[in-house]
């Protein structure tokens, strides 16, 4: 009798499954020697093979969800999480600081009203401008004071005004109670801002307002004390699923209660905002929808920022674990920088303190470059840490120093290759480099690293580096040594020596950053010589 055939169990595609039949039916069917395809036995084999190949596949990849750091579904890495208490941070709304500028009345009141909600208008992206509003409580400025500050206008003042990426939307009949445990209600709108949210139930004698929680189970009271939920606390939940929708939680009876039955008696109000979008460029806020008395004119001086996407797979997958070591709790510097990013609206983050009782957060929030933090966000972020820091600590939200970088090259290139093309690559390649997105605080710019990139660049044959410095750098010594050597200024020197006597003083071949500084392309000259000409 024929050897019996061994198991391999890492046979679960469809040849080796095929394969592994045909061994074992040579063993005990010996008989069998017809294994043409026309065959009714090898047919029966085929479909065995293809059928378990399929459910071989389904078992490895529920397999591999069970586990956050295999799982490639977002459902999946949501449910993970959400098992230790970190929920992923849904889409974050942009912030702005708005110059707005008024007429000075020639005689006559000086008072303007400026509503909460009061909406503005981006000029891009055209086919989807985005909507800033105002959401403080409703102003009063006085022209005459000194609220507003001079606009360097004869007969006009300007007044700084933070505004968020958001829309109302119109109050929302979200459901009807059917009185039952654990009842979940989507949102029609996303994503919503979650604190503007407000829900109400109908109980029987009219719209009652319910409290959002963290948790059914706690909640911090006002004092920073933790206090238990009861069966009678009117406390609700908001949860997003894998695709970025709203869910409203209600109580089970025990921990929250639960919404009396009743038809369509469950609202709510809230506003809509959040995105990469909203990171508008400086100077294109530009359009106030809601009439301002006296209003000529507003801007952006400095572009949105802190606009997010909703947290992606990779990087909840990273944090989440991170994040949940530190409890809700801010006590060590590395807990204030994992809470910092759940907060949303933060792209890079570093926590200094100085005494024992002072952190101060150097914040660069999300956008397309380097910027201050808007005085939303920091507001927001103060906000978040309010409950979480230690008693007795405060806690500063400070800008990052961004730092502009001078880069001039003299590049050699092929001359079977355009000029705009090899231009337009070695461009890009130190604009890469220098994205916001690819550096971060105290990061040294090597040399080595220029001439690497350049040369890679299709066409590119070699590569000088004419200027390599940080533009706040002085160039006081080389105007002494010119000085002491009776030469003329550096302004007033032929290009080439200007050329040199910068490339000498790019020390070490490096440029180092503090520890609170991130670089930022500052001038890039490109020059283009053709090898042969």
């Amino acid at each position: 009798m024929a050897e019996i055939p061994s198991i391999d169990y890492t046979n679960k595609d469809y040849d080796s499954l095929r394969r592994a039949m045909l061994d074992l039916a040579r063993w005990r069917l010996p008989e069998w020697t017809d294994q043409s395809p026309a065959d009714l036995g090898m047919l029966l084999v085929d479909l065995f093979a293809y059928m378990g190949d399929v459910v071989l596949y389904y078992q490895d990849r529920i397999a591999n969800e069970s586990f956050l750091h295999t799982a490639v579904e977002r459902r999946s890495i949501v449910n993970h999480l959400r098992a230790i208490g970190y929920e992923l941070t849904p889409p974050v709304a942009a912030s702005a600081d708005l110059l707005l500028t008024f007429d000075l009345p020639a005689s006559g009141s000086t008072l303007v009203a400026l509503p909460q909600g009061a909406l503005f208008q981006s000029s891009v992206p055209a086919d989807d401008p985005q909507s800033f509003e105002y959401l403080g409580p409703d102003l009063v400025i006085d022209l005459a004071s000194d609220q507003v500050a001079p606009s360097g206008t004869a007969g006009k003042v300007v007044y700084t005004l933070p505004v968020r990426q958001s829309r109302a939307v119109p109050t929302e009949t979200v459901g009807s109670s059917t009185d039952e445990p654990n009842q979940a209600f989507p949102l029609a709108k996303s994503p919503p801002i979650l604190e503007t949210l407000a829900v109400e139930v109908d109980e029987g004698a009219g719209w009652v307002a319910w409290d959002r929680r963290e948790s059914f189970l706690y909640n911090l009271g006002a004092d920073g004390r933790v206090q238990i939920s009861s069966a009678q606390a009117r406390d609700y939940m908001v949860q997003f699923d894998e695709t970025g929708r709203a869910w409203i939680l209600f109580g089970d009876g025990i921990y929250g209660r639960r919404p009396p039955g009743g038809t369509n008696n469950i609202r709510a109000t809230y506003r809509v905002g959040g995105g990469r979008a909203g990171n508008v460029p400086a100077g294109t806020i530009v359009k106030a929808v809601t009439k301002v008395a006296r209003l000529s004119g507003v801007t952006n001086p400095v572009a949105a920022a802190g606009g997010e996407d909703a947290e992606g797979n990779d990087h909840a997958v990273r944090f989440g674990p991170l994040a949940f070591r530190s409890l809700g709790r801010a006590v060590t510097l590395d807990d204030y920088v994992a809470l910092a990013f759940q907060a949303g609206g933060v792209a890079k983050v570093r926590a200094h303190s100085g005494v024992w009782n002072a952190v101060e957060l150097v914040v660069a929030p999300e956008g397309e470059r380097c910027g201050p933090v808007p005085e939303g966000l920091r507001a927001r972020l103060l906000a978040y840490f309010e409950n979480k820091r230690m008693a007795g600590t405060t806690v500063s939200i400070l800008d990052p120093g961004c730092v502009l970088v001078d880069v001039g090259l003299d590049v050699l290139m092929d001359a079977h290759y355009q000029q705009e093309t090899v231009r337009q690559g070695v461009i890009g390649a130190v604009t890469r480099m220098l994205a916001f997105a690819n550096v971060d605080f105290g990061q040294t710019i090597y040399q080595s690293d220029v001439y690497a990139l350049i040369e890679a660049v299709p066409g590119v044959l070699a590569v000088t580096l004419t200027q390599f410095r940080r533009t706040d750098s002085p160039l006081a010594e080389i105007e002494d040594e010119l000085l002491k050597a009776n030469l003329p200024p550096l302004a007033q020197l032929p290009v080439f020596m200007q050329e040199a006597l910068r490339t000498r003083k790019m020390t070490e071949g490096r440029i180092e950053l503090g520890s609170f500084e991130i670089p930022v392309l500052g001038e890039l000259e490109v020059k283009l010589r053709t090898a042969g000409r």
